[in-house]
């Protein structure tokens, strides 16, 4: 991508993305090349500046997309840490999948736009060109974050932040288009796709609750920092598949302690998301650790992030454990409600997520299975769904969508909600090819 004045913008050129959002432009499509005077108009009326695609303009516009390797990383203070391999991993991963990362992202697109009496996808689609690249860029940011830690380096938390802030408003003004990348944008590498989750839904239930701005931004923090001093844990410890022996399990929790250890250093970090993290393993009951605190010594910002942490980690396979659905995890989190988990907080949960949120994998009463792209608001347990395998678990050969709100489909129904990787279907594969 190159970023280009708006002065500078010409006929044949491909605009991928301006410097405010889509939804204040009247174009059929996000992301087009520009064939009209009338159309620069527009955006040097709006805008300050675009991005632009050369390998998608025309003519002299026009140049190759160009394939960068990833340089090597340097060496950590950590060797024995697990965060080294994760990296060098997921920057791999990011620079072979990107290319067909960006043709999923462009069939769910207009997919979305071929659904014109939608208002709610035209919506969705909006806010997903919005935010898509502000999120890969909290993603390489937090990811860049996590090799300074583990190098011993200064961190800047000024990325995170803007992030973060970014989050925060898609979340307030459609939660479906990051739910949604949550599900598309994840790699395999627990420790990061992990973090991000969590701080999302931590950022999601404090919205839910009332919260706003700077209480916010403190909340992402602490999803997005809560673990990092699981960096200097050894990695054969963190994929153990057996019961840990008591020494091990001292080692695990003393993550706490290596992570405020870390925290500490960084004077930009509010003292209130430090004490959060320190907290984010106590429990309601007071069963938690390493200070056993209970009710309201924990706090409503350690409590979100307990919440938080342990139904996203549910949903994700573990050494010791498979993935639960989504509805399987919320049961099993609402049985520990009163025991870790503060009831209140726990009910307010389940309104905020939701039954079958956007990106859940679903099986319908039919036998099909396929994946939620619109909740529906009034009857939750009736939203619409894009089939991906019919009811013999074959993949079918062209979109369906299913509305189980029309008449016609009033027989049907979600059987259950599946785990993300249900049938061999991961998330980065969902339909979107």
């Amino acid at each position: 991508m190159e970023i280009l004045s708006v002065a500078e913008l010409k006929i044949g050129m491909f605009v991928a993305e301006p410097d405010c959002p889509w939804a204040e432009f009247s174009f059929a499509f996000q992301g087009f090349v520009i064939s009209t005077p009338e159309q620069v108009d527009i955006f040097q009326t709006k805008c300050r500046f675009v991005y632009i695609d050369r390998s998608r303009s025309l003519n002299e516009h026009y140049a190759p997309p160009k394939h960068e390797k990833d340089g090597p990383l340097k060496a950590s203070l950590f060797q024995s840490g697990p965060v080294e391999e994760e990296l060098s991993g997921r920057l791999g991963s990011i620079s072979l999948v990107a290319e067909k990362r960006q043709s999923r992202r462009r069939r769910f697109l207009d997919f979305l736009h071929s659904q014109k009496d939608n208002d709610d996808a035209r919506e969705l689609s909006r806010e997903l060109s919005y935010i898509e690249p502000r999120y890969d860029q909290l993603s390489v940011a937090l990811t860049e974050t996590f090799r300074l830690f583990s190098e011993g380096l200064d961190v800047d938390i000024a990325a995170l932040r803007e992030g973060l802030r970014d989050i925060s408003g898609s979340l307030q003004r459609n939660p479906d288009a990051v739910m949604w990348l949550l599900r598309l944008k994840q790699f395999d590498q627990y420790s990061f796709d992990h973090a991000m989750e969590v701080a999302v839904n931590m950022i999601l239930l404090g919205s839910h609750i009332g919260w706003r701005d700077q209480r916010l931004l403190e909340l992402g923090l602490v999803g997005l920092m809560q673990d990092i001093g699981k960096i200097q844990l050894p990695a054969e410890l963190l994929k153990k598949k057996t019961s840990f022996s008591k020494d091990e399990l001292n080692a695990v929790r003393s993550h706490v302690a290596s992570s405020l250890e870390m925290l500490y250093s960084q004077a930009t970090l509010p003292s209130e998301v430090i004490v959060t993290v320190s907290r984010h393993h106590e429990r309601w009951d007071g069963s938690g650790y390493p200070r056993g605190l209970k009710f309201e010594q924990l706090g409503m910002a350690a409590e979100i992030a307990g919440l938080a942490d342990s139904f996203c980690a549910m949903l994700k396979d573990k050494p010791y454990r498979s993935a639960l659905g989504h509805q399987e995890a919320l049961e099993e989190l609402h049985n520990l409600r009163g025991k870790l988990f503060s009831p209140a907080l726990m009910e307010q949960f389940v309104q905020c997520v939701g039954l079958y949120p956007i990106g859940t994998l679903v099986e319908l009463s039919s036998g099909e299975v396929g994946v939620v792209i619109q909740q529906n608001r009034v009857q939750r347990a009736r939203p619409r769904v894009v089939v991906m395998l019919d009811s013999s678990k074959q993949q079918v050969r062209a979109y369906k969508v299913v509305d189980l709100r029309d008449a016609k489909n009033s027989a049907l129904r979600i059987a259950k909600a599946l785990p993300y990787n249900a049938y061999g279907l991961v998330a980065n594969d969902y339909y979107l090819g």
